[in-house]
């Protein structure tokens, strides 16, 4: 697009501007307009590349979690406990009894509704699984205690932390969230007609 200037009749006006028309060549009215806004244009593109990291990175989770997060190669259950899981219906795998934990996770907007994250909401009741449960953890404190490991009753339960390794492998991290935004952000300036060929910044 390119745009020239030409000089009025009247030439240089007295106080220093020039009285001119000015031919387009090109849309330069869409494209001014479109810089106006690009401040939202970007904010709105960046949110839509959070959203979509967001719901990958929980769909991941849950996919982790139903294959027992093989792929991290976790310690096994311990004999015992296996042995009394599967007495009680709950199968051998990791992360799984009735599937309450698997169903909870979601995505939520964080309390200054800026930004999205991963995870459990708090209050969620495990269900019972057995008569007599002594296990009265949320969902929630459930899935951290698995995440960091714990000790009960003088067992000690390795941490299995298939939240922070899904993100970090599965999704690749930070870099991951910011490839994602950038795809975005080109993807909505794309959809104005302005081709984004330049590499953004960290």
């Amino acid at each position: 697009m390119a745009g020239f200037f030409e000089e009025g009749p009247q030439g240089l006006l007295p106080r220093g501007s020039f009285n001119v028309r000015v031919k387009y060549e090109g849309d330069w009215i869409k494209f001014n307009a479109l810089l106006r806004n690009s401040d939202l244009l970007l904010a709105a593109a960046a949110r839509t590349g959070q959203r979509t990291f967001a719901e990958r990175y929980r769909d991941a989770v849950k996919e982790n979690m139903n294959n027992g997060g093989k792929r991290f190669g976790y310690a096994p259950m311990a004999p015992d406990y296996a042995a009394f899981k599967s007495r009680k219906g709950g199968g051998g795998k990791l992360f799984t009894w009735s599937g309450a934990m698997i169903e909870s996770v979601q995505v939520m907007n964080n309390s200054e509704q800026t930004r999205f994250m991963v995870g459990i909401e708090k209050g969620q009741k495990r269900p019972e699984y057995y008569s007599g449960d002594a296990n009265n953890l949320d969902i929630d404190e459930y899935a951290n205690a698995l995440e960091h490991g714990y000790a009960t009753r003088g067992v000690y339960v390795e941490p299995r932390p298939v939240f922070s390794d899904t993100f970090r492998f599965t999704m690749g991290g930070k870099e991951g969230i910011r490839k994602f935004i950038e795809v975005a952000i080109a993807g909505k300036f794309l959809s104005k007609g302005i081709k984004v060929s330049k590499k953004f910044s960290r």
